[in-house]
């Protein structure tokens, strides 16, 4: 088997894998969930300000962010 069908090979299974994680992510009920609340303020133009919170689940380790 040459290097390319190995890469192929690999390719394919990263993509099972990743699939069959965000199945499970998809099916945790994100119960330890860890916030981080950020902000982007003391701009020119207040109304440029933003905030955020970047959520965490260490059980199934997906990450996501809603602005506020």
């Amino acid at each position: 088997m040459n290097i390319s069908d190995k890469v192929k090979k690999i390719k394919l299974l990263q993509s099972f894998l990743d699939e069959q994680l965000n199945a499970l992510q998809d099916q945790c009920p994100h119960d330890n969930v860890e916030k981080k609340y950020g902000s982007n303020t003391g701009n020119y133009d207040p109304s440029a300000d933003c905030y955020w919170i970047d959520f965490y689940c260490p059980d199934c380790e997906y990450r996501w962010r809603e602005d506020q």
